[in-house]
């Protein structure tokens, strides 16, 4: 067992690495530097997100065909191709660079239903919550680690991109160490993608785990993609600024394994009420405009942002444990919802920011943590 866990954590691990720590952030770099429009470098930003929605809601009935160790090492190959070949890519080929930013999406969402459908499956339920949170805790880690290998290798280099397919291909080394398999589920629903996506909205309406899922997804698109504007455009130098981004993202590495410590003695409802709270409080802390709570505000935003995700998913887990549900399907419903909210946040807070000054990032993330709160009440039954 322990091997297998060590083996799928692995493959998690460099494969983000490879796809959204290095890859995702250095394709929109290398693009820029070569002179590609600003538009388009968005479009191909955003095209991973559309590949990564078609490959969450495809993947359920593959995983039913292939298994989990084909599934997820299709992604880990995938991304080793793209890692090769999009710098042979001329900049001058937008279609090209949409079509191979989908497809990087297709991998992430084939490689994550894979390895934590098959994670989640194999552990015990009385200590899935602390599972879960050391595996966004590597996931997390893996993809800070990103930038920073960018940084070393350098933007124009080829080497930044090879070094993601060489991430990508420990990823798929990792796999074959997990030799146990994952049990199969006695529901026999159908895993087609219009079936996904009515389950999907069949249970954002009462399943806990879509609910939060599209509720932190909202969050992260907020906190990741609008904070560092909202310090800049308060007032800070942009060295400020990363400093305060660097606290976020440690709130977010640092909050993940006691959370799910949490959620295995209290539950996830209180979890998800503990995440809330603690959203409130870094809201508060933020609008003081002093820079010592603004600190301690960054560590708090930093930590919700990233423990929204991990609530969803212990809850869809646990609920899929005690449904008898299939976990690859539950899995690919919290991914699907998450990827939806993570589209809509930046969208929402940058539009209202611009039309209502900057208390609306504040104000969108007191909302949204009101909703976790509300949503963990409302299922405490």
């Amino acid at each position: 067992m322990k091997i297998t866990l060590i083996s799928l954590n692995a493959v998690s691990g460099f494969a983000q690495l490879a796809q959204f720590g290095i890859l995702y952030p250095l394709a929109a770099l290398w693009l820029n530097a070569h002179g590609m429009p600003t538009w388009q470098v968005g479009l191909v930003g955003s095209s991973v997100w559309l590949g990564m929605f078609a490959g969450n809601l495809f993947a359920p009935g593959l995983l039913k065909r292939w298994g989990p160790a084909t599934l997820a090492g299709t992604g880990c190959v995938g991304t080793i191709v793209l890692g090769v070949a999009m710098p042979q890519l001329s900049a001058n080929l937008l279609v090209l660079w949409v079509l191979a930013s989908a497809l990087l999406g297709v991998c992430v969402g084939l490689r994550w239903i894979g390895v934590e459908s098959w994670l989640y499956a194999i552990v015990d339920s009385t200590q899935r919550g602390r599972l879960i949170g050391l595996h966004e805790t590597v996931i997390y880690l893996a993809q800070g680690l990103g930038p920073s290998v960018i940084a070393i290798l350098g933007v124009s280099s080829q080497l930044s991109f090879y070094a993601g397919a060489l991430a990508a291909l420990a990823a798929a080394l990792a796999l074959p160490m997990a030799r146990i398999p994952m049990p199969k589920s006695p529901n026999a629903a159908s895993m087609e993608p219009q079936s996904v996506l009515f389950g999907l909205w069949r249970h954002a309406r009462h399943a806990l785990g879509v609910q939060l899922g599209l509720l932190a997804g909202v969050l992260d698109g907020i906190l990741f993609g609008m904070l560092a504007i909202y310090f800049v455009r308060g007032g800070m130098n942009p060295e400020q600024a990363a400093f305060m981004m660097t606290i976020f993202g440690l709130g977010g590495l640092l909050s993940q394994i006691p959370l799910g410590w949490w959620s295995d003695r209290n539950g996830v409802r209180s979890a998800t009420k503990l995440v809330a709270m603690s959203g409130l409080l870094g809201v508060l802390m933020l609008l003081t405009g002093n820079i010592m709570m603004a600190w301690f505000a960054a560590f708090l935003l930093g930590s919700i942002a990233a423990c929204g995700l991990t609530v969803s998913i212990i809850a869809t887990t646990h609920q899929a444990t005690e449904l008898g549900t299939d976990m690859g399907l539950a899995i690919a419903e919290v991914s699907i919802a998450f990827t939806l909210g993570s589209c809509v946040g930046p969208v929402l807070a940058g539009a209202l920011m611009d039309a209502t000054g900057l208390i609306s990032l504040p104000l969108l993330t007191a909302i949204a943590s009101v909703g976790l709160m509300w949503v963990a009440y409302k299922n405490n039954k």
